[in-house]
């Protein structure tokens, strides 16, 4: 398989390139390779291949909040060039989205948790800026979707792991070796672990068409209760976590339906939700 991977040096980018590099024909694009492909003339020189695997992002709470704009542009201009370059071909485009893009129908009760691929795609407060990574998001999803390319969408929930910056696990051990122990809000979430994430993402790259699907593990945590996982990880008293307000924009509750993704892939494991903080403090520290 001839695969054109964007933002092979990004978190889960990066781990997917070391994962398929030795068994693949892999074309690797990255802004920090000068390959900035919210510019056309470097899109019209790609290849042809198999498949595009689009995972290229700007991407963090803090950005989202700091750099709405950047942010907003860097995650639409390069799905546009993207989709233009290969809408007549018969590449495969595989768009990487974000459970983020649908916050709203599940903090107002218009759909339930877990939740499956048919939820509603529902923003509250069109002008927050939290909303300049996923309202891109979500108008990729319609781009690719209507295309009349062969495609896949994946949304991802909460995947984390070593190598990813700018997101609550990584910030969080930051301030703990700082001696700080506070969280913003005590929502849920369902973490993956990018060894799992990137596994079952090949999976889907290799087996699926025309579809969305989610990408994560079926299992609600509370952020204190993981908050406080890393503290002990780190040998300090979790008793001293401090929870203050969360910001606006935060969902309340985020947990994926998975039967879809494990009714495609092979029989799966997830790793243990301990093992794999473990794992992500070391690398940080």
């Amino acid at each position: 398989m001839k695969i054109l991977l964007t933002g092979h040096k990004g978190f889960i980018g990066s781990h997917y390139y070391d994962y398929v590099k030795d068994s693949h024909d892999v074309t690797a694009y990255d802004l920090v390779n000068e390959q900035d492909l919210c510019r056309t003339e470097i899109v019209d020189q790609m290849p042809q291949g198999d498949v595009v695997v689009h995972m290229a992002a700007t991407n963090g709470t803090r950005l989202f909040y700091e750099t709405p704009t950047q942010v907003a542009f860097n995650n639409t201009l390069p799905t546009f060039n993207l989709i233009k370059k290969y809408q007549n071909t018969d590449t495969k485009f595989v768009f990487t989205s974000t459970c983020e893009i649908f916050n709203g129908a599940i903090d107002k009760g218009i759909y339930g948790v877990p939740t499956d691929e048919n939820v509603p795609i529902h923003f509250e407060d069109i002008i927050n800026p939290r909303w300049s990574y996923s309202i891109p998001k979500a108008l990729g999803e319609n781009l690719v979707a209507n295309a009349g390319l062969e495609y896949l969408i994946i949304r991802y929930f909460n995947v984390y792991g070593p190598r990813q910056k700018d997101h609550f696990i990584s910030e969080f051990v930051e301030r703990v070796a700082k001696g700080e122990y506070y969280i913003k809000g005590d929502d849920t979430r369902s973490f993956c672990y990018i060894d799992d994430a990137v596994k079952l993402t090949h999976e889907l790259v290799k087996n699926t068409s025309n579809e969305i699907v989610n990408v994560g593990r079926e299992e609600e945590s509370q952020i204190s209760d993981v908050a406080k996982c890393i503290m002990d990880i780190m040998g300090v008293d979790p008793t001293k976590l401090e929870i203050l307000p969360g910001l606006k924009g935060s969902a309340k509750r985020r947990c994926p339906d998975t039967k879809k993704l494990l009714s495609i892939t092979e029989p799966f494991e997830y790793t243990p939700l301990r093992e794999g903080l473990k794992l992500t403090v070391e690398s940080l520290l």
